[in-house]
């Protein structure tokens, strides 16, 4: 089985999608399959790898908005005969329809549509494009052999905004290094630890958590991981609080530093408005830590599905309320979860019977 999987970008950009499409394509690879991504990226491409961890890469200009590649819709429509499957990512972008416009000319290849879909885009004037544009994209959709999405509310989204068919719709969550996490050591701090991994986007709500730390003991210290267009925003918000030394933005660190803050942290943030799994989430459970997430979205589900996970209305509270919620979170005990089912090999695995049994 050839496979194609078709990401709008990969390493070394990072994020939630991206990672899923590297993991998935080197797990793949392990077991013996030809992967091959294809990725449009804005940025110069020169210097980016062309083969990782056995797995090639082709890289596309982008030539418009929402990645949409113009080079790499021909090269899927002269090309897309040597793929068995071509598994594409993200219904925030235009890869899908471009790949199912790919299909309808040559029809040599199985589709496999990836939503990652969380119903509104970034922007109030991307969530409009993207509303308008529902009718429109379902044509194309439609013509997928195989539809994968990572939650029930994911799967709701999907059925409801694109009438897409529920029988060819099937749930695999993101992976999650369970085993790496767990045996990482803790760095030595005193004090609590709020811990916070995510890109720096204003939907992310990061900023209620640094308007909550004024009402938080003083040994209470809040760790922000990860990079963003929201950074400097949020770089000036604490400073206008004068809590410069009790919140620390540390940017993008190794996979390696962000285990070990997981261990050392006493709970886990992730206060999104925007999710359709919550990667995060998974990950402090699996280094056996609290945590609390906005009522939102996918997070609302995994807060249902584990009793180490609280949901909170966080657009109802005032900083003090959401910092009162934070410190009754902080001390609480739950059950170890089991989480074998996020690991990256069963992930692999799953992927793989859907491919072999469904198309």
């Amino acid at each position: 089985m050839r496979i194609a999987q078709v990401s709008p970008r990969y390493y070394p950009n990072i994020g939630g999608v991206e990672k899923f499409v590297q993991k998935i394509s080197e797990e793949l690879v392990k077991k013996g399959y030809e992967v091959e991504v294809l990725t449009a990226d804005a940025q110069k491409l020169e210097n980016y790898p062309s083969l990782l961890n056995g797995v090639a890469i082709k890289r596309f200009p982008v030539n418009g908005p929402f990645y949409y590649s113009k080079e790499l819709y021909k090269y899927l429509i002269a090309q897309g005969n040597k793929y068995d499957v071509v598994h594409v990512h993200s219904f925030h972008t235009l890869l899908p329809l471009l790949c199912a416009k790919a299909k309808g000319e040559s029809q040599n290849f199985n589709l496999v549509l990836m939503g990652h879909y969380h119903g509104k885009g970034r922007t109030y004037f991307t969530s409009l494009l993207l509303k308008l544009g529902r009718n429109w994209f379902s044509r194309f959709y439609k013509q997928a052999d195989l539809i994968l999405c990572h939650t029930e509310f994911e799967k709701k989204l999907l059925i409801n905004h694109f009438q897409l068919d529920e029988s060819i719709i099937k749930i695999i969550p993101s992976g999650v290094a369970v085993d790496e996490i767990c045996a990482a050591k803790p760095f030595d701090r005193e004090g609590k630890i709020l811990l916070i991994v995510s890109r720096l986007e204003k939907y992310k709500n990061i900023h209620m958590a640094i308007q909550a730390m004024p009402y938080l003991p003083e040994d209470y210290h809040l760790v922000i991981i990860g990079d963003g267009p929201y950074r400097q925003h949020l770089q000036n918000l604490v400073i206008t609080l004068g809590i410069d030394d009790r919140v620390s933005l540390l940017g993008r660190l190794s996979n390696e530093e962000v285990y070990r803050w997981y261990k050392t942290c006493d709970l886990v943030l992730n206060l999104s408005d925007l999710e359709a799994f919550g990667l995060t989430v998974i990950e402090g459970l699996a280094a056996g830590k609290p945590v609390l997430v906005n009522n939102r979205t996918a997070l609302s589900e995994l807060a249902r599905r584990f009793e180490g996970v609280t949901a909170v209305d966080a657009w109802l509270l005032n900083p003090k309320q959401l910092a009162e919620s934070l410190v009754s979170r902080i001390e609480i005990t739950f059950p170890t979860p089991e989480l074998s089912g996020y690991k990256w090999n069963i992930i692999g695995e799953h992927l793989l019977n859907y491919y072999t049994c469904c198309l």
